[in-house]
């Protein structure tokens, strides 16, 4: 016979506690096995790197097995996401610049003075190879186990059989470069300095340049052999979805130098690097392709960030260290994500009004100049307000006066405009996009 609740309701209550205990052990196993930080934050949070080397770069398999080196031979591991990293013996003190695993067992990091290293077993040992230059590597790809390029300066280096022979390839050209991505055995891009880009459709036998129209690019990434992504100073970003045969510039909103990017299909995106202009690390992200891009917040002001990695479209890490770090000794930053890095901030302006020469003369005709942050977008236009004061009144001179001039300084707008004054009080505004600055004000005389 079934038992029915009795006045005192003590099995109805039992069985409430009951639920209630499963649910709070549900939810404490849930909490216990994110990595360190996530319970503390949404977005990106920090994890503890135990270490005062600056970190270069960063590769996961998965969205729990993950290395990142940097200056000094450090390497560290994780297996768990990133709640702990295990320092790894790489048997060299050379600065480490670039790491790729191309599974959860084989990897590769190159440096400085040639170095490359591997390993077979998941960085448990790792083993010097031979590269036949003296060249400092800044990056290596391998799209298998046994297929791999590394680049630097002045020097493309490739093998076919995981790195136990390293031979140089032809580039054509005499220039650092800072990153390649191969999508498989033939189809690879290599960018670097004066914004160069190299490609090739069979396996680096020939290298072609590629237009870009950068100053300088430290960042690639190809998510298959037709849609690809480049980064780098001033907030610059290209996307091509031919294979390079042409590059389109996307507007960032950034003026920082990206230092890297990753995509995770054509749609998803990130892109990491340090803002001198706000002396602060910078994350930008996508879910369009780079259509639009936005800002993450990544918790602090102070690291500069040099690597990112993402496994899948939410699970993401960025490395660099507090260089700026005003609050204590130089540290290895480690950031990590678990919802794709949180909400996008969309870009605005930042706009002066023009910087008036003092003093100003009557009936003169000057030239002042003015800066918007970051560059302006195509088809942007900056405006400029004139007010002269007459009998306590301010009265518009020209409205919406179109600037005469733009100059892209890396990643912002220098614009100047001229103007004849009359004697009295004047006040100037400017104007781009949706954005109007303040107000400055000063005396013709």
């Amino acid at each position: 016979m079934l038992q029915s609740a009795t006045p005192t309701g003590k099995p109805a209550a039992r069985r409430r506690a009951t639920r209630l205990l499963g649910l709070a052990l549900v939810l404490l196993t849930f909490a216990l096995a994110l990595p360190a930080g996530a319970a503390a934050a949404d977005g990106w949070f920090t994890q503890s790197s135990g270490t005062t080397a600056s970190l270069n770069a960063v590769a996961f398999t998965d969205a729990t097995h993950g290395w990142a080196v940097g200056y000094g031979g450090r390497i560290l591991a994780t297996a768990d996401g990133g709640a702990t990293w295990s320092s790894q013996s790489s048997g060299t003190t050379e600065g480490l610049r670039a790491v790729a695993f191309s599974d959860a067992t084989h990897g590769w990091a190159v440096g400085s003075e040639g170095t490359i290293l591997a390993t077979t077993d998941g960085g448990a040992t790792w083993s010097k190879q031979a590269s036949g230059t003296t060249a400092w590597l800044n990056a290596v790809a391998f799209p298998d186990a046994t297929h791999g390029w590394a680049v630097g300066i002045n020097v493309i280096l490739a093998t076919t059989n995981g790195g136990a022979t390293w031979s140089e390839q032809d580039s054509g050209i005499s220039k650092s470069l800072d990153a390649v991505a191969f999508t498989d055995a033939t189809h690879g891009w290599a960018v670097g300095e004066a914004g160069v880009i190299l490609a090739t459709t069979d396996a680096g036998a020939t290298w072609s340049a590629q237009t870009s129209g950068s100053d300088w690019l430290s960042g690639v990434a190809f998510t298959d052999a037709t849609h690809g992504w480049a980064v780098g100073l001033g907030g610059f970003i290209l996307a091509t979805t031919n294979g390079g045969v042409t590059w389109r510039q996307q507007y960032s909103g950034s003026t920082a130098h990206l230092k890297a990017v990753a995509f995770t299909d054509a749609l998803h995106g990130w892109a990491v690097g340090d803002d001198s202009f706000h002396l602060r690390g910078a994350i930008l992200a996508t879910t369009d392709g780079g259509a639009t891009w936005g800002a993450q917040s990544a918790g602090t002001t102070e690291e500069l960030l040099m690597g990112v990695a993402f496994p899948d479209a939410t699970h993401g890490w960025a490395v660099g260290d507090n260089g700026y770090g005003a609050s204590g000794p130089r540290e290895g930053v480690i950031l990590a994500t678990t919802d794709g890095g949180g909400p996008r901030v969309p870009a605005r302006y930042e706009v002066t009004p023009p910087r008036v020469p003092s003093p100003v003369r009557a009936g003169a005709r000057i030239e002042s100049w003015g800066t918007v942050v970051p560059r302006l977008k195509a088809g942007d236009r900056i405006v400029v307000f004139w007010e002269h004061n007459i009998g306590g009144r301010w009265q518009m001179v020209l409205a919406r006066k179109p600037a005469d001039s733009y100059r892209v300084w890396h990643g912002y707008t220098k614009y100047s405009v001229k103007m004849v004054f009359k004697p009295g009080k004047w006040r100037v505004r400017a104007e781009a996009g949706d954005v109007t600055s303040v107000y400055r004000t000063f005396t013709a005389h």
